[in-house]
Formats: structure tokens, C-alpha cells, sequence
């Protein structure tokens, strides 16, 4: 196995190769545009890109986006936005925007732990149950021991889940808005891009995916 290189930031700096086509693929959907604009004054901005963690199995790859507004005699303005990168079931890509991994020094020990680090609070659950979740793009059922005692039934009222997500079933509403459901339930993606999902037994929340503020220079793709 490869040792893993880093830069004195963290970047890792011998990614596999999925990595770097799940980049320039990201590039091509114009989740942002890497490179430097300048003028006579050399007045510009760089924008480049920096791997901070993969998993090999999932295809899956936790990247930051970096821009650089910089002028002579001023300082530099730096602002990065981070992603996790993979494909929807059809091939496509998907740019799903996180909050920075860096701060934790765990997720930043190991490629995989960084991208378990990123999916769990992408689905606000525990790294060791997200071989439990069932996704459908970025919705997800979370397993859970039994309802909250404030969910109120909806007696077989179907819910849409981010415009394209449609769940029927059992479902119940917390008083916060959090559906949950149990088995029988399933989601269909209207956009027909993703899979119908089923829970399978117990109970479940209805977990849309957290997605974190970007600045502007780059984009995430849509669900």
C-alpha cells in the first residue's frame, strides 16, 4: 500500500486516481473553476482545490475549494468552501457542501475516518451506524430504538422531503417538523434519479442531508 503524503496543512498530496477524476468531473458540472485571472495591475483571483480525505470502497473523496482574492500592497483574502464528492447512481457527480473537517483532529488522522467524520454529520448520526442508514440521494432513513412520544401519527399522509423525495407509509411529525416512519415505508425520488428505498424493519427518522453555506465562488450540485 502507497504511503500516504501530506503537505504541512494536511492536504494529502498522492491521492488515488478516483480522486482526481471526481475533481476534474466537479470541474466539468461547474461546481467551480480552478485556476488564476489577473489584470495589468495584478489584481485577481486563484481558486484551486486540496484532498483531505477518500474512501477507496465508496468512491467517495472530501476535497476543500479555495479562493484567493489578492492585490499589491494589501493583504490576501482567503475563502474556502469544502465538499464531499461521489456520483449518483446514474454515473453522475454529486458536490454536496460540509462544514471544514480540519478542526477535528480525528478526521484528519485518516482518509476513511475523514469521510465517516463527513457523513455523520451529513445524516446527524453516530460513524458506527452509518452502515445502518439507508440513502436515497440526500435523504436518508436513520435506524432508531422507538419513537419520540411527541410524534404525532399522520395516518397514511404522504410527505415530500426536499421538493423530489416523497415518502409513504406509517409516517409520524415530531413537533420540531422530523418525520419518522417504520417498516413498510418508502421514499420515491419524483425526479426518477435515485433508487426507491424501503425501511426494512423497526423504525426510522426521515434525516434530510445537513448541507453547509458556501461562499459563492463555487456551487453544489443540485439533488
Amino acid at each position: 500500500m502507497l504511503e500516504l503524503k501530506r503537505s504541512s496543512y494536511g492536504e494529502i498530496l498522492n491521492a488515488p486516481e478516483f480522486v482526481n477524476v471526481l475533481l476534474r468531473d466537479a470541474e466539468k458540472a461547474g461546481c467551480w473553476e480552478t485556476g488564476i485571472a489577473s489584470d495589468k495591475k495584478h489584481r485577481g483571483t486563484s481558486i484551486n482545490t486540496a484532498v483531505y480525505g477518500f474512501d477507496e470502497k465508496q468512491e467517495l473523496a472530501i476535497v476543500q475549494v479555495r479562493e484567493c482574492q489578492f492585490r499589491p500592497g494589501r493583504f490576501s483574502k482567503v475563502r474556502k468552501d469544502y465538499y464531499l464528492l461521489g456520483r449518483v447512481e446514474n454515473g453522475s457527480i454529486f458536490a454536496h457542501a460540509i462544514d471544514s473537517p480540519i478542526r477535528s483532529k480525528l478526521a484528519m488522522s485518516d482518509p476513511q475516518y475523514c469521510v465517516d467524520y463527513a457523513l455523520s454529520k451529513i445524516w446527524n448520526c453516530k460513524i458506527d451506524d452509518l452502515q445502518d442508514i439507508i440513502r436515497q440521494g440526500d435523504v436518508a432513513l436513520i435506524p432508531i430504538v422507538h419513537l419520540p412520544d411527541s410524534a404525532e401519527f399522520l395516518n397514511g399522509e404522504a410527505q415530500v422531503i426536499r421538493d423530489t423525495h416523497k415518502i409513504t407509509g406509517d409516517i409520524w411529525r415530531d413537533r420540531n417538523g422530523t418525520l419518522y416512519c417504520k417498516r413498510g415505508a418508502k421514499i420515491v425520488h419524483t425526479k426518477h434519479e435515485h433508487k426507491t428505498i424501503k425501511a426494512r424493519s423497526g423504525f426510522y427518522r426521515v434525516q434530510p442531508g445537513y448541507r453547509a453555506e458556501v461562499w459563492g465562488f463555487s456551487a453544489p450540485t443540485a439533488d
